[in-house]
Parts: C-alpha cells; sequence; structure tokens
C-alpha cells in the first residue's frame, strides 16, 4: 500500500527499480532496526485495520444518515483515495509522530505528509504553514478552525521505544551474529614457508587456490583436492553447530511483547498465535481500537463546533463491526434484539451487514409479552401483569 512505503521512505534511504511500466521501490532497512519496525509496523497495522473496517456514523437532527460526509468518511475522502487507505495513514502519523493534521479541499479531506505549527496559541488556537501532501506545498496559512488534529495524547510511544531500543537492539544484533557465527563455517589454509616466500604464490593463490575455495565453500556438494604444500583444516571457533536460535528467538519474542504492551493490544495478536478468539479481541478493541476511535469521534465533533453537537448534528465510530459475526452463530442474539424492541428489525440487518428493507413493518419495534410495564405487572401478579 502507498502508505507503507510513504513512512518508511521517511526513515530509510530509497532506490528504486525499474522494468516495463512498472517501477520496483526497494527501501533499505538496517539490520538492527528490521525487528523493531516490524513490532511497530504490525501494532499500526492492527489498530489501524480495526479503524477502518468501523463504521463512521453521522447524525442530522438526532438521526443516523448516509450524506456526502457519510461517504467521505467511509467510502473516499478524496480523488485519490479509499478511506481505508486514508485511515491507515491517519493512524500512523499518530502513532510515528505523535499527531496527524487533516484538511478539506472543495470538500475533500487529505492527511498532511508534512507541516509546520508555525504559531502555536494556546487560548487563540494553533496556526498551521508549509502544509504538504504529496509534492504539493499549500501556500497557505490554516487557522485551527481549517483542520482536523488526531492527536491521543503528548507522550509519543514511538519515541518511547526508540530509546528502549537503543540497548535492546545491540544485544539482539550480538545475539544474531553470536548465532550465525555459532553456525557458520570457516578453514584455515595451512602453507609452507617455503611456498609463501615464492614469488609466483600470491597470482597461484589468486588464480587457482581462492577459486577452488571459494567453489568448495559454496557448492552443498563439492571435492577440494589438496596438494602437496597446502592443508585445509576448519577453524574449531566456528561450526561447533551448538548455535542455539532459542534466545534469539526468546529476545525477539520480549521486543514484540513491549510493543504490544506500549499499544495495549494483547500479546498473541502481534504473534497470531490467538486461541480465546472472543476474550482476546474484546481486550484488543477496548483498550487498542477503542482509544483511536474516541480520538476521531472527538476531533470530528470538536471541528462541527458545539451548535451542532447540541442540535443532534455529530459524527461516532461505530467499532462494533469490526468483530466477524456468524449469522448462525448470532441467531439467538438478534431474536432477542428484536423481541426486546431495543432494535428494529431493519437495524439488525444493518448490524449484520445487510441492506434494510426500509418497509412499515421493518422500522417498528416489537415486545415479547413476557415484557410488561411494571405497574400493570403490580397491579395483576398473579396473572402475570395481564388484565383480566
Amino acid at each position: 500500500m502507498a502508505w507503507i512505503s510513504d513512512f518508511l521512505e521517511s526513515l530509510f534511504p530509497v532506490r528504486e527499480t525499474y522494468g516495463g511500466d512498472a517501477s520496483t521501490i526497494v527501501i533499505d532497512i538496517p539490520a538492527d532496526l528490521y525487528y523493531k519496525e516490524l513490532a511497530i509496523y504490525t501494532a499500526s497495522s492492527l489498530i489501524s485495520n480495526g479503524i477502518s473496517r468501523s463504521e463512521i456514523r453521522t447524525f442530522r437532527d438526532g438521526l443516523p444518515v448516509k450524506d456526502t460526509d457519510y461517504y467521505l468518511l467511509n467510502v473516499s475522502p478524496n480523488r485519490n483515495e479509499t478511506s481505508s487507505v486514508f485511515w491507515h495513514k491517519v493512524i500512523n502519523k499518530v502513532i510515528r509522530r505523535g499527531e496527524a493534521l487533516v484538511v478539506e479541499i472543495n470538500g475533500c479531506l487529505y492527511c498532511a505528509d508534512s507541516y509546520v505549527r508555525e504559531w502555536e496559541r494556546p487560548i487563540l488556537g494553533d496556526v498551521y504553514s508549509g502544509v504538504q501532501i504529496g509534492n504539493f506545498t499549500f501556500n497557505r496559512k490554516f487557522q485551527w478552525d481549517d483542520v482536523y488534529v488526531f492527536r491521543l495524547d503528548d507522550i509519543q510511544v514511538k519515541r518511547l521505544i526508540d530509546g528502549m531500543y537503543d540497548q535492546y537492539g545491540k544485544i539482539l544484533s550480538a545475539a544474531a551474529k553470536s548465532l550465525k557465527q555459532a553456525n557458520s563455517q570457516k578453514y584455515k589454509l595451512h602453507i609452507e614457508a617455503a611456498k609463501a616466500g615464492d614469488e609466483d604464490f600470491n597470482t597461484e593463490f589468486e588464480n587457482f587456490v581462492t577459486k577452488q575455495l571459494k567453489t568448495y565453500m559454496e557448492s552443498e556438494n563439492a571435492v577440494y583436492p589438496e596438494f602437496d604444500g597446502y592443508k585445509l583444516e576448519s577453524d574449531p571457533v566456528y561450526g561447533s553447530g551448538n548455535g542455539n536460535s532459542d534466545s534469539f528467538l526468546n529476545l525477539k519474542k520480549d521486543l514484540f511483547s513491549t510493543v504490544a504492551g506500549a499499544f495495549h493490544i494483547p500479546e498473541s495478536m502481534m504473534t497470531g498465535n490467538i486461541t480465546a478468539m472472543d476474550e482476546i479481541v474484546g481486550s484488543f478493541l477496548t483498550f487498542g481500537v477503542d482509544p483511536y476511535a474516541d480520538m476521531i469521534t472527538e476531533a470530528l465533533n470538536k471541528r462541527a463546533g458545539m451548535e451542532n453537537y447540541a442540535a443532534g448534528n455529530y459524527y461516532a465510530v461505530d467499532t462494533s463491526k469490526i468483530i466477524h459475526r456468524d449469522i448462525f452463530g448470532v441467531s439467538a442474539d438478534v431474536s432477542n434484539l428484536i423481541s426486546s424492541g431495543v432494535k428494529c428489525i431493519d437495524e439488525v440487518r444493518e448490524m449484520l451487514g445487510d441492506a434494510p428493507l426500509n418497509t412499515d413493518w421493518s422500522r417498528k419495534h416489537f415486545i415479547t409479552k413476557n415484557f410488561e410495564e411494571i405497574e400493570r405487572f403490580l397491579a395483576n401478579p398473579e396473572k402475570g401483569g395481564e388484565d383480566g
């Protein structure tokens, strides 16, 4: 996805290779940073996927509607992006930079790639300049009420993880080097002193011995001819075969566990080893996704203003659709929702991803006879509240 390469390009050197009409972007990530970036990307991707699967509901006069704002927030915010790409980009910037800035231009929403908070005004509101989207930079200033600022808190988790990894990365790199050394194979080539002093030795060694050794080392099955004056033997420091990957894998697991804790994500979701699905996903939504959903809800309503909010014109991020629902598995719950009068048939159909029927009866609320007003029940307790 474009947003993945966007943040990687800002961190690491990038080169492009071309073939036909397509180009391949090659990003050189230093080996000692690979696992940290992988762990942060995994956490960011999980949260972003949760937000992109959510429904951002729009309300007018207190009733849900599917208007232009709904389309922008749930389908396509601008001509070049889908809502999934857009929200992935927003969440990634919040996680990595502490905040994301979104501007509205000609009825479309754009997440800024870079910007400058030119004036920080706690009372009057901040002013932003140098707002850049792709390769285009706006030649104007944006007031606080011209933009959406998505910020979860003032502490950048990414910066804390970077600080921790300054020492942790060295330990991980050392463990990888030790494991590689213990399982590698190197040799010593003993050469007689008379050979080493021969004038033609260097030429012979370069053209004959070195090439044979290279072929021998790189081949799975090979024979090395040993001549008089040369003796090849393995170096006991290497190739012991006793290199155990457990310590290295435990370090990697510990890194993922640390990042999972920082983002309030269950560790099993970071590793993909999920057993108790309902419990784990519930914890993930409550502590990992819902804070970002609340952040989006509040930022959207802040921009809309107090008067709109008080009039029932507001936005709400609904994370209930993140969980996959099997229609046969939830049939009993569906029946209870309808029979208790909590939801009408059309509302339940929308919750399941089906289109509403939009009929008079499908929009009515039903309730079974087992539910009764408390006053009527107390008046006729022996008859279950029914009038005689």
